[in-house]
């Protein structure tokens, strides 16, 4: 029976070849999964994927589950054949078993409890949970007795004490009927079930197709210790049992395993100090005596299953304190006795005399009486197949009883189970799964329409409103189910009625555009200048976008002081007010236009400081692309009015792409919306981008109808929509639309004003708390105002002070000339004075420097790369670059106290070095 591996000989190249192949190419891990969310009390799985959490309910007909879910108002009845299962999950620490013996019975039935009576056609049960029970005795497989310090695991109750460990994806495993299944390659279960240093562990798996899988006990959190632990495997067409260590191995042949189902039912016998392992058949038969010992012996907890291709199923896993005795051999073709001091006696099992407490067995010598308190488990009758059963229940204390589900009464099953003269009744509160095994004439399974609410997706259709008026209009059919019931009010999630993905439409998706520089009027202006206005298409329409995330097909007629005018053929209504408008479109683009990147996006959406009390309300976009931030002021079918910069400005209304609008209470931090109407809201989205968002009042006639604060009046036919989106998922689906993506968002507060104000501050000297200082100054290369190119690397030997500013910028033409005077009394030590315009035109800048009499080094920061590089989102900023070529001071903001600190930091640049302290002077 044994096969050791070393020394090596030629018959054990097979083994070393499927060794390597498995290590090679099976690395497992034992990562836990992600935490997942709190499980619901309990859960419904229906045979079209459906799953809704809630209650079983008392229902009085049989083959019917009536179940209330969460969220909705009143229950469902479901016909048995659309259920697939209940399960409930199991409190953390689980109940145990109650009585003298366990009770194997057909069916894969388990049973707990006393024995009251046996003779040769019955056996009757004193079950605690369930009272007498009599039993039809050839119904009963086998009585064994547990006992707290022998009894370590009997399951498995689902998977309660296991997890996934590297799992291909999420939820790989399923419970069903509390035993572990699952169909996907590479999906891997650790249990932490307290394995003994010695124990006597009895498995049953099985597979629907050919199995490949790996059952290991005795491993631990590391990795490394599946390798050294007993397994249990597939190669090829045999099942194998085997461990390797470092200096050897043991392999044996266990059954041959033929194409399709099967299933095996064995008995090992493990001592991991002493590295041994013997294997049984369920009839007690010897197959397997493995001893293969490590140099450091070490006893682990642990239990792995892992399927490697094709499905597998645990359904039986009980593990028991084992002495070290070799275990006695049975047959299963008689009827056995093993006693607690692990001798069998073999013979006819005749009947069990409740006043002497004794068995009675005729061992072909004559009638033996052994002691029940002596009796360690009992053999009757081998495993016999059955006839289908409708219904399981599985209990959290392992308990499992299989038949026809009568009905729900006061909260507990009533069960008619084969073999069993007694109705069963069944607590509902330690139940911990309700299995159907058996499905009759299922209805045809349909996918859509489907209902997703939270931890809900359950196929169905919404019906006519005949609830309460309080109950809401949304009322939900499941299929399978002959009730129907209202959603609950708040409820949020949607109706999915076409697969397909709803696209954007191509005015909502990522544009290529090219951005005009912010404050560049003159060269925005430019881009309406010609080009005739591209064709417009299906995909490319016009619509009016409001804050609630509708998209309406729409033709903006007008805009004024009020609000947007337009025409919509799906709106009574023909006027927004401002507050309520995101965006509006209004002609087609060129599509011969350039990305948006990144950094321009954020630039062009951050509010300076400066512009805090007024800031832009809105972003138009020409057809080129280039981008204008303004206030519009009104708009007809010929021109578009704005104000920029105090100035007022016409353009052509053909030559506007689209409008955006900049709302103030969408700055950071955002504000909640204000909604005083706590009525369920619905949006319908439609495959071409169009949403409308309303409160649902009436459905009838596969039309949903109700009223928009904005449209007013409103009505869908389902059949024309992709999805119907319920309450706050509203939100969070809207949100994800490009143009909602588009909000100011004010400037960062630089740490540097607001810690050194005052030069009398004490701390840190003034301007040296940005990240930049220390580090070298980004090098740059920009033109003149005149047209001679600046590099900031020419400069290296000599102070520059770099002055970031506008002309918009109030802050800045204060402080310019501050900053001017400050460097002119350093002209002898060389300082040179760069002020950096940001993104403006030379006709700009010229006129602002006459005006205010400023003679200045102007650098043009057309593109605001160089603005980008030294982090210049709030001006003025002026920053200040040693002969090195490093930044020494970086100052954000003016203020009165602005000249005295650059002064400071020019005066620091060229005084002496300080004399080093007598004590860091180091002696010969």
């Amino acid at each position: 029976m044994r096969n050791p591996i070393r020394p090596f000989k030629s018959g054990n190249i097979r083994y070393l070849l499927l060794i390597s192949i498995y290590f090679l190419y099976f690395q497992p891990t034992f990562a836990e999964e992600a935490a997942s969310p709190p499980r619901p009390a309990s859960v419904i799985h229906l045979t079209n994927g459906g799953f809704l959490p809630g209650a079983l309910q008392d229902s009085e007909k049989p083959g019917l589950l009536r179940w209330k879910g969460d969220s909705f108002v009143n229950s469902f009845d479901f016909d048995l054949n659309i259920v697939n299962a209940v399960h409930k999950p199991a409190p953390s620490a689980l109940p145990k078993p109650e009585g003298e013996f366990g009770f194997d019975l057909a069916g894969g039935d388990v049973l707990f409890g006393s024995l009251l009576q046996l003779d040769s056609k019955i056996a009757v049960i004193d079950s605690p949970k369930f009272g007498k029970l009599t039993v039809t005795r050839a119904n009963i497989q086998r009585i064994f007795r547990w006992r707290d310090s022998e009894l370590v695991y009997l399951g498995p109750n689902g998977l309660t004490g296991w997890r996934q460990t590297a799992p291909p994806k999420p939820n790989a495993w399923r419970e069903e009927s509390g035993e572990l299944s699952t169909s996907e390659p590479g999906a891997a279960l650790k249990g932490d079930l307290a394995l003994p240093a010695r124990s006597a562990i009895e498995f049953e798996i099985s597979w629907k197709a050919k199995p490949d899988f790996v059952l290991a006990f005795g491993v631990g959190d590391d990795a490394k210790t599946l390798r050294k632990a007993f397994r249990f495997e597939v190669w090829d067409n045999d099942l194998v049992a085997h461990r390797e260590t470092d200096a050897e191995a043991d392999v044996a042949s266990l059954a041959t395993i033929s194409p399709g189902a099967g299933r095996i039912h064995l008995l090992a016998f493990l001592d991991q100090t002493a590295g041994k392992l013997i294997v049984m058949s369920a009839a007690g038969k010897p197959l397997a005596d493995l001893q293969v010992a490590d140099a450091k012996p070490q006893a682990f907890p642990g239990v792995t299953l892992e399927n490697k291709r094709g499905d597998v199923r645990l359904e039986r896993l009980r593990i028991t304190r084992w002495n070290g005795d070799a275990p006695s051999q049975t047959s299963q073709e008689k009827s056995s006795v093993k006693q607690i001091d692990n001798s069998v006696m073999t013979g006819t099992i005749l009947r069990y005399e409740e006043q002497a407490r004794a068995l009675v067995v005729d061992n072909g010598a004559g009638e033996t009486f052994i002691p029940l308190d002596k009796v360690a488990s009992i053999s009757l009758s081998p495993r016999v197949s059955t006839a289908p059963r409708s219904v399981r229940a599985v209990f959290q204390d392992g308990t499992r009883l299989s038949g026809n589900l009568l009905r729900i009464e006061n909260g507990k099953l009533h069960f008619a189970v084969p073999g069993v003269d007694e109705t069963t009744k069944l607590d509902l509160e330690s139940l911990h799964s309700l299995v159907v095994l058996k499905h009759e004439g299922s209805p045809e399974l349909k996918s859509l329409p489907r209902l997703e609410l939270e931890s809900t997706r359950i196929p169905g259709q919404l019906v006519d409103s005949k609830e309460r008026p309080d109950a809401g209009c949304l009322v939900w059919q499941p299929q399978g189910s002959s009730t129907t019931s209202a959603l609950r009010p708040g409820v949020s999630g949607r109706v999915v009625f076409k697969e397909a993905p709803v696209p954007a439409p191509k005015s909502l998706q990522v544009q290529m555009i090219r951005p005009a520089p912010v404050g560049g009027l003159q060269r925005f202006v430019r881009g309406f200048a010609g080009g005739a206005a591209a064709p417009q298409t299906p995909q490319n329409r016009r619509s009016l976008y409001l804050r609630t995330g509708d998209v309406i097909p729409s033709e903006i007629t007008r805009i004024d002081d009020k609000g947007v005018s337009f025409r919509s053929p799906l709106s009574e209504n023909t006027f927004v007010a401002h507050e309520k408008v995101k965006a509006v479109e209004l002609s087609i683009e060129s599509p011969a236009t350039i990305r948006l990147n990144k950094t321009k996006r954020e630039r062009l959406l951050t509010l300076p400081r400066m512009q805090k009390g007024s800031p832009p309300t809105h972003l138009i976009r020409s057809k080129n692309g280039d981008y204008l931030r303004a206030r519009v002021l009104k708009m007809d079918d010929r021109t578009l009015q704005i104000e920029t910069r105090l100035e007022e400005k016409d353009l052509p209304r053909d030559r506007v792409s689209r409008i955006i609008w900049l709302h103030a209470d969408e700055l950071d931090p955002p504000k909640p919306a204000n909604s005083t109407n706590l009525a369920t809201r619905v949006q319908v989205v439609r495959g071409d981008g169009t949403r409308l968002t309303f409160y649902p009042e009436r459905y009838a006639d596969a039309t949903l109808s109700g009223k928009s604060d904005v449209l007013g009046i409103c009505r869908v036919r389902l059949a024309e929509i992709d999805q119907l989106l319920i309450g706050s998922t509203i939100e969070s689906e809207v949100s994800l639309t490009t143009y909602q993506k588009w909000k100011l968002q004010n400037a960062p507060e630089p740490k540097v004003n607001q810690d050194a104000s005052d030069p009398s501050q004490p701390g840190r000297a003034p301007g040296t708390e940005s990240t930049l200082v220390g580090k070298p100054a980004p090098d740059f290369k920009l033109d003149l105002l005149g047209g001679k190119p600046f590099t900031l690397a020419d400069s290296k030997g000599h102070v520059v002070v770099l002055d970031f500013w506008a002309t918009w910028c109030g802050p800045c033409l204060q402080a310019m000339p501050q900053v001017d005077k400050v460097v002119r009394e350093f002209k002898e030590q060389g300082v040179q004075l760069v002020a950096v315009n940001l993104q403006e035109t030379p006709k700009e800048i010229s006129a602002m420097l006459e005006r205010h009499k400023l003679d200045l080094t102007v650098a043009l920061d057309v593109d605001g790369v160089v603005a980008a590089k030294y982090g210049a989102n709030a001006i003025p900023q002026t920053v200040v670059i040693d002969r090195e070529g490093k930044v020494a001071r970086l100052f954000i903001g003016g203020g009165p106290h602005l000249g005295d600190q650059l002064r400071e930091a020019l005066t620091a640049q060229f005084a002496p070095p300080k004399p080093k302290d007598a004590a860091d002077v180091k002696l010969p």
